[in-house]
Parts: structure tokens; sequence; C-alpha cells
């Protein structure tokens, strides 16, 4: 029979301990390590909600990349929300009903000043944190047709994504701005316009999305296009009058359609925002997280190779002060107009 003492129990019993406790510690230090915190800090979000913009879209895709982000390096889940993009995102972390919201400069300043779609209501809560991508007006419609630019849109139907959407807000105006009366403004989903577009219901469809836009890439591969941005006469009127936009350029090659030529557009910046009333210590933990981890965005769409620390100062909006104190300690030089007293 074999004896075992008391106290072999207890020093086996006491080295099982030490070993659980071990293990633990150091799973404990590998989260930490990698930059993965084990629960939220007190006063975050125990999870996340980023207001995008309709299934499909770059916004889409492009969140969907800042979740794993933040699920893989902060350890806080989150979800993608459907809206109807900008103006919507601006009027919904207005009210607290998201965590983030991506935005364009157009929409976001002109909220802040009450000015354009905001009718002289100012939404003032939001404050940005990251510069996104630039966005590019681009628009197509099938090669039959005939139709190479926004000048031959008279009397056409044209599609322009959901209402609250960036381009459903600008497209009309800047087709106002060329002189072109159209006869009809579609507004639906960059996948519902495309169906639309090829049964022959629509004669254009207009976006403003990073480069490339997936729906031109996707229809380029059965179907045919013209792909066409806006005139530059047009484009300098325009940005007379809404200076949060800039004159840029659609690189040849980018479709099929533009192979041997560059095509003059209208660009914007977009950019992250939150409310003002998000904690400063996590916005602070949210921008290291990003800028150290950019491979993952770009993995996502490739217009996130644009966030880069310097352009935070296009931001339409005051940065938030979790942002702020980030982008000092990165040497960044933020004019007066981004940072509230």
């Amino acid at each position: 029979m074999l004896f075992i003492s008391p106290l072999s129990h207890r020093k086996e019993n006491a080295m099982k301990r030490i070993a659980t406790w071990s293990l633990a510690i150091g799973c404990i230090l590998l989260l930490t390590a990698g930059g993965v915190w084990a629960q939220p800090k007190e006063g975050w979000p125990k999870s996340v909600t980023i207001g995008a913009a309709p299934i499909g879209g770059t916004y889409y895709v492009w969140a969907g990349g800042f979740v794993k982000l933040l699920n893989d390096k902060m350890g806080i889940p989150g979800n993608v929300e459907s809206t109807g993009g900008p103006v919507h995102n601006v009027q919904l972390i207005e009210e607290k009903k998201l965590d983030f919201g991506m935005v364009t400069n157009g929409p976001s300043g002109e909220g802040w000043n009450g000015d354009g779609w905001a009718k002289g209501k100012k939404y003032q809560n939001q404050r940005a944190i990251f510069p996104m991508y630039t966005t590019y007006f681009q628009m197509y419609s099938m090669k039959k047709s005939g139709i190479k630019s926004i000048l031959d849109l008279n009397g056409k139907a044209v599609g322009v994504g959901p209402v609250g959407g960036t381009p459903a807000t600008y497209w009309p105006v800047i087709l106002q701005v060329a002189g072109v009366k159209a006869g009809r403004i579609v507004n639906a989903s960059s996948a519902d316009l495309n169906s639309q577009i090829k049964d022959g219901m629509i004669d254009a469809n207009g976006q403003s999305v990073g480069l490339p836009w997936v729906t031109i890439t996707e229809v380029e591969t059965t179907e045919a296009v013209n792909v066409y941005g806006v005139p530059g006469d047009v484009a300098d009127k325009f940005i007379e009058k809404y200076p949060y936009f800039a004159k840029g350029i659609i690189p040849k090659g980018t479709y099929k359609s533009n192979a041997d030529q560059d095509l003059t557009t209208l660009t914007i910046w977009n950019f992250m925002v939150v409310h003002k009333d998000t904690p400063d210590d996590f916005v602070y933990e949210v921008l290291k997280a990003t800028f150290s981890n950019l491979d993952i965005l770009i993995a996502s769409h490739k217009s996130a190779e644009e966030v880069k620390i310097e352009n935070v100062v296009y931001s339409p909006v005051p940065l938030h002060p979790g942002a702020v104190k980030f982008y000092k300690e990165k040497g960044i030089t933020l004019p007066d107009r981004l940072i509230l007293k």
C-alpha cells in the first residue's frame, strides 16, 4: 500500500496553485503586452456602435475594419450600424445614439455651423478624432447610353444614394451648378441603384466614395460603362460656394473606363467623430491603437492608407480633448479652430 504524507499532499496542492496563478498572470501580461485590454476601464463603453452608411458602401466596409481593430487590440466588441450616411451620423452622434460616427467634411461642417442641410440648427456635440480618407465624387452610366459626362444628364434619371448621405446631399447641387436639370433624382442604396441602371430604370448612378468604388469595379467585370467625375470649371464654381470641398483627380487606370486618362472631380475629406462626452482617456487609447495598427484598416479598404496623423488638420469641427492630447504628443501643430477653450 502506497502512503502519501499530509505534508507531501499540501506541498503538491501548493505547487498546483502556484502553477495556476503563474499561468493566469502570464496570460494577463501577454494580453497587455500585445495592446489588448482584458476588460474596458471604468467609464469606458463595454461595447460600441459605429455609424456607417448602407450595406455595400465604402463606409460599411471601412467600419468593419475599425470594429475588428477595437476588438482585437482593445478587447472592446462592436457592431456596424447601417445608417443613411454622414448627415444621419451627425444627427445620431448629437443624440448619443452612436459611439462613433463616420462623416464627410461638408455635412459635418454644415451641421456645426447650422448651414446647408442643417437649416439653422447647430449640431455641436460632435468632436473629430482622426482623418479617414478622401472621398471622390464619381458617377457612371452604361456605355451603350452614350452618356459620358454630367453635362449629358439633362432630363435623365440620376441615382445619388440614400437620403442623408453625402452624395444625395451634394450631387443635386453639383448638377444645379453645372446648369443641368435632371429629369428625376433617385434615392436608394448603391446596390439597388446598380440594379436599376442595368435594368434601364435610371441613366446614371453617382456616389462619393474612396478609390476604387467597388460597385464600378464589380459591374465592369460583366458590363461596359463610362465613368466620369465633375468637370474642372464646374468644380471651381462649386468650391467657391462650398469651401469644404477641393478639386481632385481619379487617376487613370483606376477603372477600365478610364484606362488612359485621369478624371477631374470634386473631393472631400472623411473623419471619424464621437460625442463630446466620450471619456478622454478612452479616445486617447483608441487613437493609440488605431495609429499602431493601420494594417487592419488598410486590409479592409485601401483608402485607409490616407489615415495619417498630419491630415487631422483638415477636420471641419473641433477635436475631442483626448485627441488634442494625442496629436500634441505627436508634435502636430493644431490650428486654434480645432481646440475648444
